[in-house]
Formats: structure tokens, C-alpha cells, sequence
């Protein structure tokens, strides 16, 4: 269990990270300048907090109404950095056993040996830094962070500057770590991909603070305002009003399409509410598809007005038949390569989309990036035509 709920006040910013975690893998994930380095430093010790408390398992890290500020040895934290911080002088296995105090040769030489096979390291031993690869440099760091038996261990984005090949063998890496190793692993990253594939708590961090933490299923299918959502791909992000709720139908109109979800007892007729849908939840419809009773509702005709492809999946820019919208585009969509492919798009100069009602995330209309649950922002109409029609896609 990590408890972190901490303040931090510098020159031109400030952190207030507060967040809980009990699973092996954290990601904390935002954008550059956001906080996310920072809150790894004061977990390690390497700066203090003004106020507030960190904990990791039984042992309390930081205290402020205690006093309490363990030195950075005591903590016995695993730290590796994005520039790996490897000493050049030293060799491949002297790096790794930097960290080991009061052994016996013999006992320090075997736990090298046993990091040396596990991060695939056999045969350079005796190597130095400058003349080994930089995933070679990375497993070397992570080596040396995990031979000391760490509480914790902390990845300062430790891939980001390693190709997409390498990038996939550490990742891996770091999966047979979390299975070997009892222990909590704090990540920092920017990339999503990355993000989703390794984590299972994240922590989204903007301007300093923390937007939303919770499994990140939670976080990517339920994001708690536009600006967790725009953070992890949503990109179908609105604005609307509750127009009418109806046969346990909520229908939101946006002022350019009206959507179809299920029914919310928080909303009533006239609220403002935001909305989202991932790009892969859209569904692409060919004028010759004969339509099942699922998607039904949430019809839109219009044309693919783009494509985009990324290697095993395109993204395509959709335009409503009657779009209001000034953006070139109204939805974005993600399709599989081979789904892509089989659909032939390209044949059909109009289609039809279908937005997935249980894929559609509510959440509240407020576009400041808080932390607060859905709160309906009543509208000045009662499902009337009184209140005025904009599209916010902010």
C-alpha cells in the first residue's frame, strides 16, 4: 500500500500530490511540466515536502506534524532515471553492484550473477557503459535498482528514449519484474500506449495536481472531467444539454447531433452535461449493412473526410451529413487495420457511424480540471428549444 498527500511550493508552481495505491504497478501519467517527476523525487527523498505525508507498506517515508523525513539511504527506494545515470568508469557489473553494502565478495558476485541473467545482461560483465546500447544501459539501471532489495521501485520514463522495438522487450521486462518482485512499482510516463498497457492504477497529474487515480480501466473508460478524457484518447469529447428522458433513454443534444444513453437518476430535462466516447467504441456502418437491434440509435450518416494509418489500426475523421460544426470533422474513429481493410471504405461516398449507448461516458459540464463527480448544470430551458445550440468540442 502507498499512501502519498503531500504539498510543495516552488518559485512558479505547485504540488499537491494525493493519491492511494495497493497494486505492484502505478503509472502516473500527464503531461510534461505536470508534477510527475517531482512527486517521484519526494517519494525517493530527494526533495521535501512542505507538508503532508508519505508511506509505503508499514514504514512511513515523510511526516510533517511529526517531523519525520527519512534520508533517501533509509528508504531503501529503487530509482531509475531517463538518462540511465550508469557511472562511466565503471563496468557493466561494477554499476550493478554499486548499491551493496556489508557482503562478502562472494555473495556480493553472486547477486550480481543472478542480475546479470535476469535482465539478459550474460557476457557483458566486464563492458563499459559507453560501448553497450541504450537498452542495454536501461537494464543495467534497472539492475542496479532492484539488487538492493528495494521497498519500492521508481521509473522516471525509462523508455522514452529508446526505439519502439527495444521500447517493447523492457516493457515485457518489466512485466517478468513485477511478477518476480513483491513490490510496488511507480512509473512515470507521457505515453499513452504505454501507459495503458503496463498500468494497473494511474494517477493523472496536471499543473500539480491530481485529477483522478483508480485502475485504469476505470480511468480510461470513465474519466472524471474533458480533461482526464482528452488526456487518455478519448478525442469524442462534447457538451450538451439533457433534452429529454424517456423509456429509460436519457437523449443529450449537443446543439449539432442528439445522442442516446441510458438512463442517469442524476439528470433530469435541462441539464448541461459533458460526454464522451472513445474512437474505437464508434462503429463504422456500410450503406449495404443490414443493422442488428443494438445499433439502432445513435445513427449518424455522413463521410469519411480522412484516414490515418498507424500500423496495426487508422483512425478515421468523420463529418456528419448536417454538421454545424466549423471543425473539419466530427468524429474520430479507430478501426483495426484488418477491419479497415475489409470494409472497403474508400468504395462508399457516404456511411453511417453508430456510437456504442454503453460506451458513452457522462460527466459533468464543468471544464475546469477538478476533481469532482458529476454535477448537472441545470440549463436555462426545460427540453424546449430555449437555450441556445453551440457544439463545445474543447
Amino acid at each position: 500500500m502507498i499512501k502519498v498527500d503531500i504539498q510543495k511550493v516552488f518559485p512558479k508552481f505547485k504540488l499537491q500530490a494525493k493519491f492511494t495505491a495497493d497494486c505492484k504497478m502505478i503509472v502516473i501519467f500527464g503531461p510534461s511540466g505536470a508534477g510527475k517527476s517531482l512527486t517521484l523525487q519526494a517519494l525517493a527523498g530527494l526533495i521535501k515536502p512542505d507538508a503532508g505525508r508519505i508511506r509505503v507498506g508499514d514504514q512511513t517515508f515523510f511526516d510533517s506534524e511529526t517531523g519525520l523525513n527519512q534520508p533517501p539511504r533509509q528508504r531503501r527506494i529503487g530509482y531509475v532515471l531517463q538518462e540511465y545515470a550508469l557511472f562511466p568508469h565503471l563496468t557493466v557489473a561494477e554499476n550493478i553492484a554499486f548499491g551493496l553494502k556489508g557482503l562478502t565478495r562472494w555473495a556480493k558476485r553472486s547477486k550480481v550473477d543472478e542480475m546479470l541473467k535476469l535482465m539478459r545482461l550474460q557476457g557483458l560483465e566486464d563492458i563499459y557503459p559507453a560501448k553497450i546500447s541504450g537498452g542495454q544501459k536501461q537494464r543495467t539501471a534497472l539492475a542496479r535498482a532492484l539488487i538492493i532489495e528495494p521497498k519500492a521501485l521508481l521509473l522516471d520514463e525509462p523508455f522514452s528514449a529508446l526505439d519502439s522495438a527495444v521500447r517493447e522487450k523492457l516493457r515485457l521486462d518489466l512485466s517478468q519484474i513485477k511478477q518476480q518482485y513483491d513490490i510496488p512499482i511507480i512509473m512515470v510516463t507521457h505515453n499513452l500506449e504505454e501507459a495503458y498497457q503496463l498500468a494497473e492504477q494511474m494517477v493523472i497529474i496536471d499543473e500539480g495536481r491530481v485529477l483522478q487515480s483508480g485502475k485504469s480501466s476505470d480511468i480510461f473508460y470513465h474519466p472524471i472531467n474533458r480533461t482526464v478524457a482528452r488526456f487518455v484518447g478519448a478525442k469524442n469529447i462534447f457538451t450538451g444539454y439533457v433534452f429529454k428522458i424517456t423509456n429509460g433513454d436519457t437523449v443529450i443534444d449537443t446543439g449539432g447531433f442528439k445522442t442516446t444513453i441510458g438512463t442517469r437518476s442524476e439528470l433530469s430535462v435541462g441539464d448541461k452535461v459533458g460526454f464522451c466516447i472513445r474512437p474505437e467504441d464508434v462503429m463504422v456502418i456500410r450503406p449495404d449493412k443490414v443493422l442488428g437491434f443494438g445499433v439502432k440509435k445513435n445513427l449518424f450518416p455522413g463521410r469519411i473526410v480522412g484516414t490515418s494509418h498507424r500500423g496495426d489500426s487508422c483512425l478515421l475523421q468523420f463529418k456528419l451529413e448536417k454538421s454545424v460544426s466549423n471543425r473539419d470533422f466530427d468524429f474520430t474513429i479507430k478501426l483495426p487495420a484488418h477491419a479497415y481493410q475489409r470494409l472497403e471504405l474508400h468504395k462508399y461516398p457516404t456511411v453511417t457511424v453508430s456510437l456504442k449507448k454503453q460506451a458513452i461516458h457522462v460527466f459533468g459540464a464543468d471544464t475546469t480540471a477538478d476533481n469532482r463527480p458529476l454535477t448537472a448544470v441545470k440549463g436555462t430551458g426545460s427540453g424546449n428549444d430555449s437555450r441556445p445550440r453551440t457544439v463545445d468540442r474543447r
